[in-house]
């Protein structure tokens, strides 16, 4: 016969070589419920003849951690599975993500079904450009221009004029007498005759885009399951 310890819930259970187990959820009559596991806890039923003390806040075994884990403690006994009150406890650990209902004993099973969607996103990219090119093209113009110049004309005109010498009588030389007259200089300038004006303007357009998506589709396929189930509470019998 089991030693009658003063178990209760929230205690830590401990192994034999200290390492921590869990803590008690729940006191059964031959077994104690130990939830190992913060984010995705497991369920271990472990036998109160695994006990080997109990202090006020914590439970020793009297296997090793490992040995606890190894022990299949984590099914719940046979001889206890009509009587047990986990089905009429809140979900509190991964296994315990399928409950029986405690009035019409229906089992939930929820399977999170996913769906890609579509959203337009517009950014502005460049669709190409306009090339404004300017080249010099030479051309020959003629321009007419009046200009003046000097032209000479030589004559001789006869004079008698007796005791009219001057200093210069007699002597020798050459006279130049200067004759004028213009050329034509170029000189360019440049002056603007126009301009190109370029103007943009947004046009509004409608355009098809498209995509593959996913979505998943759930296939229930049933299964044949052994053994009876009590038709007043809903849940497995133990033959």
């Amino acid at each position: 016969m089991d030693q009658q310890w003063a178990l209760r819930e929230g205690m830590t259970v401990y192994g034999a070589d200290g390492d921590k187990v869990g803590k008690v959820i729940e006191v059964g009559s031959t077994y104690i419920t130990v939830e190992k596991g913060f984010f995705f806890p497991t369920d271990y039923y472990i036998p109160t003849s695994a006990v080997a003390s109990v202090g006020d806040d914590d439970v020793y075994l009297t296997v090793t951690k490992d040995e606890a884990l190894n022990q299949a403690w984590d099914q719940l006994p046979a001889a206890d599975y009509a009587t047990d009150t986990a089905y009429d406890r809140p979900v509190t650990s991964a296994a315990d993500a399928t409950l029986a209902d405690t009035t019409t004993g229906a089992e939930q099973v929820r399977v999170p079904v996913y769906e890609e969607e579509v959203t337009p996103v517009k950014r502005p990219v460049e669709r190409g450009a306009v090339r404004i090119e300017k080249e010099v093209v030479t051309e020959d113009r003629t321009v007419t221009v009046p200009v003046t110049e000097e032209r000479v004309r030589v004559s001789r005109v006869d004079v008698d004029t007796p005791g009219a010498v001057g200093p210069d009588a007699f002597e020798e030389g050459a006279i130049e007498v200067p004759v004028r007259g213009e050329e034509i200089e170029l000189e360019k300038t440049a002056r603007q005759t126009g301009e190109v004006v370029v103007e943009k303007e947004p046009v509004r357009r409608t355009e098809r885009v498209g995509d593959t998506v996913r979505r998943e589709e759930v296939h229930v396929d049933d299964a044949t399951v052994t053994g009876t189930v009590d038709e007043e509470t809903g849940r497995p019998s133990t033959p």
